[in-house]
């Protein structure tokens, strides 16, 4: 490696000789140490060949370059970082390298299983260095990785995920004690997206106390980066939260909260926000004409916003649908309920995880409907997505389903949905 320094900073660094003296600065080392690098034996700490690598800028594929005054092997090809990550060595150790760097910083849940070893590197210099390494492109690759870790929670649920995103808010941490202002505000306002992500991923697997203390985090890192509307986001999911306790009045007040703050919400959250108010009132009074009112309101608010991106931009007619099914069951009409769930539930239209979490849903408004041979077999197909998915939310909305089909437990259907859950 110290051959590779001296070659490169005399020869290569972007067409520019660095002195000797300037070059051991950048590498946090006297000129004294440098010299001696350079002319001394092979470096044998490669997380320190990997940093100066990095501040350097040396290309990846350079590192193997034949250096002057030594003859270039005829049947070896420079390989590049992509050769490497395909055959596996030395791309394989690097990568294992890079990993052990960030176990160094208390980071062991990070995996990073879509980044690259040029990123790797690119993040590890800035978890090491971050007022000089961390930018807006280390923040892309953290946005990235959130963006991955909430598609396999769609398809596979939270166990995965969990993991990974305590990781990421760790890097993202660390990084933004040092890091340039600029840098630093990006970086929060990826971390409240994480921590409003890692709110509803634990609240998912029914552990409420943790999915609490990450939206709290997610409304502080939201607030000191000047993300107003993220903290009007995180109000609307504690309202959606106290659904799972059936707690109508705290749903509907953080839902007129978050529409109430100095924020100016997306469409798209304010008609989320507006839908939840309209669900508290179903479970509260049952008016249907505050209800009707609301959701159309809510409909208006949806059918205004055509982009679909942002916080939010999940939120679409289908699920508006569902979302109105479900006030409507509250309001003691399952009747009209179940006409949305035919219309609206598809597991085209959503993920496994989430097609099972309103088939439960679905069949505790079919048991209200006094149908409880269809209530049970449904609840049984929710069972076995809920347990595929790792979902403890939609097993608890089974659970409720069990207790509601309670008079008519001598049903075989019923039993057989019974004993399932007790498996």
């Amino acid at each position: 490696m110290g051959k590779v320094v001296r070659a490169y900073r005399t020869h290569l660094y972007h067409g520019k000789v660095i002195s000797q003296a300037t070059a051991a600065s950048w590498l946090y080392l006297t000129q004294s140490q440098l010299s001696r690098i350079e002319s001394g034996p092979p470096v044998q700490d490669m997380d320190r060949c990997i940093q100066w690598a990095h501040t350097l800028r040396i290309p990846a594929d350079l590192l193997w370059f034949a250096l002057p005054g030594e003859e270039k092997a005829e049947d070896h090809e420079r390989p590049t970082v992509a050769h490497l990550a395909e055959d596996g060595f030395p791309g394989e150790e690097m990568s294992e390298l890079l990993r052990r760097m960030f176990l160094k910083r208390g980071l062991a849940a990070i995996t990073l299983p879509a980044m690259g070893l040029e990123e790797l590197a690119h993040i590890v210099a800035a978890l090491d260095n971050a007022r000089r390494y961390s930018d807006l492109e280390v923040v892309g690759h953290f946005q990235i990785q959130l963006a991955t870790c909430a598609a396999k929670d769609r398809e596979r649920g939270p166990k995965q995920s969990i993991p990974l995103v305590l990781g990421l808010m760790a890097a993202i941490e660390h990084m933004a004690r040092e890091a340039q202002p600029a840098v630093r505000r990006a970086l929060l306002q990826t971390g409240a997206h994480a921590a409003e992500f890692a709110g509803w991923l634990y609240r998912d697997i029914a552990v409420p106390e943790m999915a609490g203390y990450w939206r709290d985090r997610a409304v502080e890192w939201a607030q000191a980066a000047g993300d107003f509307p993220m903290q009007g986001y995180v109000l609307l999911k504690k309202s959606q939260a106290a659904w799972d306790g059936r707690d109508a009045l705290r749903m509907l007040t953080l839902a007129e909260a978050a529409q109430a703050g100095p924020w100016s919400l997306p469409l798209r959250v304010r008609a989320e926000a507006t839908q939840q108010e309209a669900r508290g009132h179903a479970m509260l009074s049952g008016d249907l004409a505050v209800i009707e009112s609301k959701l159309s309101e809510a409909r208006e608010l949806l059918a205004e916003d055509t982009e679909a991106t942002g916080i939010a931009a999940h939120y679409d007619e289908a699920l508006f649908g569902l979302q109105c099914a479900i006030c409507y069951c509250e309001a003691q009409e399952p009747a009209r309920a179940l006409e949305l769930y035919e219309e609206w539930l598809s597991p085209d239209a959503f993920s496994r995880r989430d097609y099972g979490y309103f088939l439960a849903l679905k069949s505790e408004t079919l048991a209200s409907a006094g149908a409880p041979d269809a209530a049970a077999s449904t609840g049984l197909e929710a069972l076995r997505l809920a347990r595929e998915t790792t979902s403890a939310r939609t097993h608890q909305e089974v659970l409720r389903l069990v207790e509601q089909l309670r008079p008519w437990r001598d049903r075989e259907r019923v039993r057989e949905l019974a004993h399932a859950v007790l498996a």
